[in-house]
């Protein structure tokens, strides 16, 4: 296995695609899968095409993003493209598959998301799936589809321990629109799905930076849908909010980065950030709490420290790591450039990883699980 990773900031996408291209080390029929991120400053639709052009043997998948990461940092306004590469013995098969209407029909793609599923020689409903495959997405940001667009794809592949990790695509600027693409197609209301069978290890997991503080409150009324709650311990949800933090409500404003929900699934915390409030004092959300639920205040921990704990994590498990991808919600991005600790993380996984890359997403999707405020990691080494 071993992956590459290039980027551009050329504002031309002629321009940029060679660029991309040019620092690439081998012919553009060696490479597997092509992945791209890429600011929404770039005609994504253009950009899809053009880099399909260049690698036509290639699954090429792409996403915009509210930042890129690379080695040198993280960055805006720019393209990051990464490659996979398997050699023949590491016994891989890719297949990508796009889905569209994801906000209202996403079951119209079932039969092609089982004959990716087919083409790279993973079965439905197989118990033993999990062992030796798992699937990459991004989806769309904006129509809050993202748990709609996860359930249907675990009806499908019909084993709950599938590993998936992925990313919902993000933006920059006042106007709400993104962009996931396949093989040059390109939607603003979907998901793309890379499926990947191999023999090589890997590593999936979920960097959460926020401890719990031992308050909790109890969901009386919400909205999955609209990802809203309207009362929490039959109150007001603001005031509630507030009190919890210990403060007026104008202040608890100011204070929902560093203080989510944490909502208890599988097993473990997982967070649901806070997006604001209405006028009428609700809180609204970047992901569905249901009623009737116990959700507990969260507080940030120590970003440093919990960057060694993953690194780490992912050593113990991968010992040599060829290919790392991650995917940070921007509240991350903007906290670590608030902290002044942005340099400090990127030199922490410069230390381990020999290569590297992803983006600044909207929210981050681990298994049958979306949640915010996250980093999902996704790490592939040799073949076992």
């Amino acid at each position: 296995m071993e992956q590459e990773v290039v980027s551009s900031k050329k504002v031309d996408i002629e321009e940029a695609v060679k660029e991309l291209c040019g620092k690439l080390r081998k012919g553009r029929n060696e490479y597997q899968a092509v992945i791209f991120m890429a600011s929404i400053s770039y005609d994504f639709e253009l950009l899809s095409k053009s880099l399909k052009e260049q690698f036509p043997e290639s699954e090429v998948i792409g996403t915009s993003t509210a930042g890129e990461i690379s080695p040198a940092g993280f960055a805006s306004d720019s393209i990051v493209l990464t490659t996979m590469c398997f050699s023949a013995d590491e016994n891989t098969r890719l297949k990508g598959v796009l889905v569209e209407h994801g906000s209202k029909y996403p079951v119209a793609s079932i039969d092609n998301i089982k004959a990716a599923l087919q083409d790279c020689g993973i079965r439905c409903a197989d118990a033993n799936s999990h062992k030796n495959a798992f699937a990459l997405a991004f989806i769309n940001g904006v129509f809050n589809a993202e748990e709609t667009i996860l359930t249907t794809f675990y009806s499908v592949i019909k084993n709950d321990d599938f590993p998936l990790a992925g990313g919902t695509a993000g933006y920059t600027g006042n106007v709400a629109k993104t962009y996931v693409s396949y093989n040059g197609k390109t939607t603003q209301d979907g998901a793309v799905f890379l499926f990947v069978k191999t023999a090589c290890k890997f590593d999936i997991r979920q960097e959460d930076i926020f401890n719990p503080t031992g308050k909790s409150v109890f969901v009386t009324e919400s909205n999955p849908v609209t990802r809203t709650i309207s009362k929490l311990n039959n109150e007001s949800p603001k005031s509630v909010y507030a009190r919890l933090l210990g403060v007026d409500e104008k202040t608890a404003e100011g204070m929902t980065f560093e203080n989510p929900f944490g909502r208890y699934l599988n097993g473990s915390f997982h967070i649901a950030a806070l997006a604001g409030f209405t006028p009428d004092r609700k809180i609204t959300l970047f992901a569905r709490i249901v009623p009737n639920s116990t959700i507990e205040l969260m507080h940030i921990g120590d970003p440093l420290k919990k960057a060694d704990e993953t690194c780490n994590g992912i050593k113990e498990l991968v010992a040599r790591p060829k290919f790392v991808l991650l995917m940070t919600c921007i509240t991350r991005t903007l906290a670590f450039e608030r902290m002044g600790i942005s340099r400090e993380i990127i030199q922490k996984y410069n230390n381990v990883f020999p290569s590297f890359c992803g983006f600044s997403c909207y929210g981050e999707q681990i298994g049958r699980i979306h949640c915010n405020q996250t980093l999902v990691t996704l790490t592939i080494g040799n073949k076992e």
